[in-house]
């Protein structure tokens, strides 16, 4: 499928979204992703395709990718920062099992730093179609610029069970916290997103402190360090 691109907005001093329509309807899940393809000359050794996750909902229509862009950026994000109003990306999909199945079930979702998105897009779909936000939100980020911070907390005042809390670093959501929650909550199942690190070290985390596989559930994103 083919995305124009028609705006971008800056969420923190080094995170931007990127807003695109579609000509066919694109039809998802909250939670999932999609793989774009937007040629280089000279690209770097991962190539010119990349995964995103969706992160507006799909009652939102648009498809926004949002992302943190370093100094040194790759190849494929320069390029994205090029893009002029109007010109095109390829993409296919969507695809992504990282989606909530019984809204009417209890969740803890693990956030770090840029790991906020596909939770942005559960979150504000359910809020859409007032549905309960059974959610504990821990979102781990490196300083007080958080993404999203305000469009979340506003779901707060929405949703009487979705609780946010923050942990600035050095704060970490550390194994006695989830270890306190496991005991209270044992019926929650578990979101982990983030960087790859991030991810893969959480989700030890919660295998240790006695979790089922079948309660966890994870997205990891590739090319970042952890928060």
């Amino acid at each position: 499928m083919v995305l124009t691109f028609f705006e971008k907005n800056q969420e923190t001093k080094n995170v931007i979204s990127f807003k695109f329509k579609s000509k066919e309807p694109i039809n998802w899940k909250p939670g999932q992703y999609l793989f774009y393809t937007l040629p280089n000359d000279n690209p770097d050794n991962r190539g010119v395709t990349r995964y995103f996750t969706i992160s507006s909902a799909p009652f939102e229509k648009d498809i926004m990718i949002t992302t943190r862009i370093s100094i040194p950026s790759s190849t494929f994000k320069k390029s994205l920062l090029d893009m002029k109003i109007g010109e095109t990306i390829e993409a296919s999909g969507p695809d992504g099992d990282f989606i909530i199945d019984d809204h009417k079930m209890n969740y803890i979702f693990i956030a770090g730093g840029i790991g906020i998105t596909p939770f942005r897009s559960i979150l504000l779909e359910l809020n859409h179609e007032n549905k309960p936000i059974n959610v504990q939100l821990l979102y781990a980020n490196r300083d007080q610029d958080i993404v999203f911070k305000d469009e979340l907390e506003s779901l707060i005042e929405k949703s009487k069970n979705f609780k946010i809390n923050y942990f600035i670093s050095p704060n970490r959501i550390n194994k006695k916290i989830l270890s306190t929650m496991n005991s209270e909550l044992i019926t929650h199942n578990f979101f982990v997103s983030g960087p790859q690190p991030f991810v893969e070290s959480y989700s030890q985390i919660l295998k240790n402190i006695g979790i089922k596989k079948e309660r966890i559930k994870l997205d990891h994103f590739p090319g970042y360090t952890s928060e």
